[in-house]
């Protein structure tokens, strides 16, 4: 051989080891074309590595090097191959299935020279024939190995019919081998294989590939019509044969899995139930029926049962309006006797067993198909009936020594468990209804085990979406003061529960103001246990959320419950708290606000000067000062009105805005007026401590404000303009003060520090909007102001912080992206501030020509939104306002200069992934500004390297004429898409697919 550099007996010497060396070496010497003499050398050896290091380095070659090979040398291989198949059928298998896949490989990239399916398998008994081997194996290896090259291969579309009505033709051959493999086994059914594939069965190993290889045909496509019913009914009858070894011990687990899927893809395949869906639904049921399918189910252990059971329900959840439609034959009460079978099996869901999650889905398929049919039958109502009570046993928890003795994965399974069987249960509520609710009722409240009690509360709640808000007959028996809601102490479990049904049927108990009045102090009350503010804090939401209104009276006893909160809850649960009492504070008259949120205010605001009379540069010092500040936000949330209520007034609503003028006028009030000059007091004060601040602190006490600055009246919002100077003063302790020469000193923190506070004044730009309820003096020049200091004050950060400023918004990409957003919410939301803050537009038009040189997402997208709404809104033909001239002088300014940063984007300066965002921006240039961008683009394209030298000038003059003519974004991203190929040479690559 000659293999360049390569000592040959050396290397295979090192194969038969592997060494490490030689396995880095073989995929370079398999790209040789003396690799195909080496394959055969490899195969000619006594070492079953080497053996099938050659039949691998075979297939590489077949895949990637066959077109090299003269006529002669591919015939002479294919006729090797054969040879080398059979006489490997009983060594290695490792080594057979690689020569198979070889051979396959070679036939599906030669189909013209008619050796396919039928005609390979002809040859590999003549060859074993005429050299006295056995065929069984090769073929049997082959036929697997084949199929699966047939679904993973892409043929060439020119033979791809040809070749698949071939591999039909002999499809009934291949698969009566297979099946004349599987029946091997002592017992089978006969069939009229060939001896050599019942001799080929006699093997467990062999049984096994069988099954797996007729599941590659299946996923091929077995014909319905002529082979599917007859392969059905033969795999079902071998399935009975390998369930009676089951039940005996002597089934094989491997043999058992690879023939349960292979009957799994058959009963699950859809396009066969739809084109035969009765045919093949009564031949499978009428096999599920018969005793032996349900012995196993009730005889064998959890992982015996699994295989069996994901067939059982594969065919009821692609059969399901067959089995809805005859819910009353025999065979169809035999199949949802088993599957109730499966439901109710032994043990504990995700702890011992895997079984009884597998028909869950089923049940509310089922349901729904019987809910589309309108089926009214008695045995549905009973099936369903025993499927409650299977999985109100299934979901009670494991007794104390098995939970505790359990893993965290088993008990995540457990929980997993439950969740699917609450689908479950909700179907089944919509068979049979009030039945159903009754049942539970009854359980929850008789059951002596804590654990039953507690799976019928979980039921109960998993129904609750779909019971019926006028339902007076069961649920009153459950809230009725003195049961469940008084419980023995202890049951922690069982509590949680009961706090969490009181929460789900929260919107029941608004229309039932008794019951309501007995459940809500004792939701209250379980706050004082600490193991059950968890569920007891949820249940308080969701009756504030639900019972607003209806909770009138209990108003006081709220505010004293969020009081008592503030001293003995988490700070997370005091939130959720404060935001449950608000919600219910917000719904009673405005009038009542000032007096009911007194004695919170009381509470709230010395805690929160308390805190920053702790407050040092230690975080630890800041933890009990963001805990307040939140509390305040959650708060300020809850008695936020609603936004359909100040969407309404700003769009004139006479009652809207009444309401909303009637609150600001009620917010005049003396306490509350205190309560925010105190709390921005406060805030101010931190503020005179800078180095107190970090980023958390800052944007917690931001978070406070934003909550209550908004669009309509809030109860702890002072004048817009003292939030305005607050925000400045902000600014100036955080990121910028005035120098003395009045150049701005930015602080070391200004990158970490400034992000949150441009959020907030995107936000105060969204809210500064002159209001009809209100009669706030102008702010917009006082906003404008402090919007262009900050712009201004950003440009600077960031040309202080690197060389270049392409560089600087690289490294702060945060900082671009909040600045740049800043800019479109003040031009998108409140257009009117642009012309008292020039200077922040034209900061960030400058600031975008840099931004479109930066190779990063995060930086570019902000920036060619903004710009692309300057383009827009200083159109011409935009909308004229008090902003347009100064839009327009932008515009002229600096778009050539957006033009020439986005072309050089697009021809190569920026990846292609971003694209999109330059494809947008150059777009808006040539729709708005016609005719500037024609002679912009014109003049650009007149150098020969820009944007790219790869682009000819009849490429720039198509692309040009293109671009200009179209009014369609969608064809001007593919006119972009194809020029940014051309200017990066990547024509004729699968880049330019």
């Amino acid at each position: 051989m000659g293999l360049e550099g390569i000592d040959v007996d050396a290397f295979v010497q090192a194969l038969s080891i592997p060494t490490q060396e030689a396995l880095a070496a073989l995929p370079q010497i398999q790209r040789q074309p003396e690799a195909w003499q080496l394959a055969f050398d490899l195969l000619a050896t006594n070492n079953d590595t080497c053996r099938f290091f050659g039949a691998h380095t075979l297939h590489a070659k077949v895949t990637r090097d066959l077109d090299t090979l003269d006529t002669d040398r591919r015939e002479a291989l294919r006729h090797e191959l054969v040879r080398v198949a059979v006489e490997s059928s009983k060594g290695a298998a490792n080594v057979l299935s690689k020569l198979c896949q070889a051979l396959a490989a070679y036939l599906l990239a030669q189909p013209t020279e008619g050796c396919l399916l039928g005609a390979a398998m002809s040859a590999i008994q003549e060859r074993a024939q005429s050299t006295g081997n056995d065929a069984a194996y090769a073929i049997v290896e082959f036929l697997g190995v084949f199929a699966e090259e047939l679904n993973t291969t892409a043929l060439a579309t020119a033979e791809q019919a040809r070749i698949v009505q071939d591999v039909r033709d002999a499809l009934p051959q291949a698969l009566q081998v297979l099946l004349g493999v599987v029946s091997g086994l002592e017992g089978s059914p006969a069939t009229d294989a060939p001896e050599f594939a019942r001799r080929a069965g006699q093997q467990v190993s062999w049984r096994v590939r069988a099954w797996r290889g007729l599941q590659q045909w299946l996923q091929f496509g077995v014909p319905g019509d002529t082979l599917f019913v007859p392969l059905l009914e033969a795999v079902l009858a071998q399935l009975r044969v390998l369930a009676a070894y089951q039940l005996r011990g002597d089934g094989d687990e491997d043999e058992i899995a690879a023939a349960t899927t292979a009957a799994d893809d058959m009963v699950g395949n859809a396009a066969i139930a739809a084109r035969f869906g009765r045919s093949v639904g009564e031949t499978v049921l009428a096999h599920f029926a018969q005793p032996w399918l349900a012995q196993v189910v009730e005889h064998s252990d959890s992982e015996g049962v699994l295989p069996w059971a994901a067939m059982i329900v594969t065919f009821g959840e692609t059969y399901t309006e067959h089995i809805a439609a005859h819910l009353d034959e025999d065979h169809v009460v035999a199949y949802l006797r088993l599957a109730v079978a499966l439901t109710q099996f032994p043990g504990h869901a995700g702890l011992d067993e895997e079984v009884s999650v597998q028909p869950l889905g089923l049940w509310c398929l089922l349901q729904e198909a019987l809910a589309d049919s309108e089926t009214s039958s008695t045995f549905a109502h009973s099936a369903y009936a025993d499927v409650v009570r299977a999985l109100l046993a299934k979901c009670a928890y494991p007794p104390t020594e098995v939970w505790t003795a359990a893993d965290r994965d088993a008990r995540e399974q457990f929980t997993a468990y439950r969740r699917e069987a609450g689908d479950a249960l909700l179907g089944a509520f919509y068979v049979l209804r009030g039945d159903m609710l009754c049942a539970l009722v009854d359980s929850a409240l008789a059951a002596s085990d804590w654990r039953y009690a507690e799976a019928a509360l979980f039921a109960l709640r998993s129904v609750g979406e779909a019971v019926p808000q006028d339902e007076n007959d069961h649920l009153p028996r459950l809230f009725a003061p003195g049961a469940l809601m008084q419980l023995q102490p202890g049951l922690t479990t069982l509590h949680a529960a009961v706090l969490s049904l009181a929460g789900a049927y929260a919107e029941w108990l608004s229309a039932r103001p008794a019951l309501l009045a007995d459940v809500v102090p004792r939701v209250a009350a379980a706050l004082n246990e600490p193991a059950l503010v968890p569920a007891a804090v949820t249940a308080l939401r969701r009756l504030c959320d639900n019972c607003r209104t209806q909770l009138g009276d209990a108003v006081p006893g709220l505010v004293q419950l969020a009081r008592d909160s503030l001293q003995t809850l988490p700070s997370r649960e005091q939130q959720r708290v404060l935001e449950a009492v608000a919600d219910v504070i917000l719904a009673q008259s405005p009038s009542t606000h000032a007096a009911v949120l007194a004695p919170l205010t009381a509470s709230l605001l010395p805690a929160l000067q308390a805190a920053v009379a702790r407050l040092t540069p230690d975080p630890d010092s800041q933890t009990g000062l963001i805990d307040c500040l939140r509390g305040i936000e959650a708060l300020a949330r809850g008695l936020q009105f609603a936004d359909d209520i100040e969407e309404r007034a700003l769009a004139g609503n006479a009652e809207a805005i009444s309401m909303l003028a009637f609150a600001a006028q009620c917010y005049c009030d003396e306490s509350l007026a205190a309560f925010r000059a105190g709390m921005l007091s406060t805030l101010n004060r931190v503020l005179a401590a800078p180095e107190s601040l970090n980023d958390e602190l800052l944007e917690a006490m931001l978070a406070a404000v934003g909550a209550y600055v908004r669009r309509g009246p809030h109860a702890f919002a002072p004048d817009f303009g003292q939030v305005i100077s607050f925000v400045r003063c902000t600014w100036e302790a955080c990121v910028a003060r005035a120098g003395s020469d009045g150049a701005p000193a930015i602080s070391a923190r200004w990158a970490d520090l400034c992000p949150p506070l441009l959020q907030s004044m995107a936000q105060l730009a969204t809210v500064a909007a002159p209001k009809p309820w209100r009669s706030d003096t102008d702010t917009d020049v006082a906003l404008g102001a402090l919007l262009a200091r900050a712009v201004g004050d950003v440009c600077t950060g960031l040309a202080c912080a690197a060389p270049t400023l392409e560089a600087a918004v690289e490294q702060q990409p945060v900082v671009s992206e909040r600045v740049f957003d800043l800019g479109s919410r003040v031009l998108l939301e409140r257009l009117e501030l642009v012309v008292h803050s020039e200077m922040a537009a034209a900061h960030l038009c400058k600031l975008g020509v840099h931004a479109l040189a930066v190779p990063s997402r995060l930086a570019l997208r902000p920036a060619t939104s903004f710009l692309g709404t300057v383009v827009r809104l200083g159109a011409p033909s935009a909308r004229a306002s008090s902003a347009s001239p100064l839009l327009q002088a932008l515009c002229s300014e600096f778009a050539p200069a957006w033009l020439r940063a986005t072309l050089a984007g697009i021809g190569g300066a920026l990846p292609r992934s971003l694209l999109p965002g330059l494809s947008e921006l150059l777009f808006a240039l040539v729709r708005h500004h016609l005719q500037p961008a024609r002679a912009w683009i014109a003049e650009l394209l007149r150098d020969p390297s820009f944007p790219s030298p790869h682009a000819s000038e009849r490429a720039k003059r198509q692309f040009t004429q293109q671009l200009l003519a179209t009014r369609s974004f969608v064809r001007a991203k593919a006119i972009i898409s194809e020029f940014a190929i051309q200017c990066r040479n990547l024509q004729g690559t699968s880049y330019a697919s």
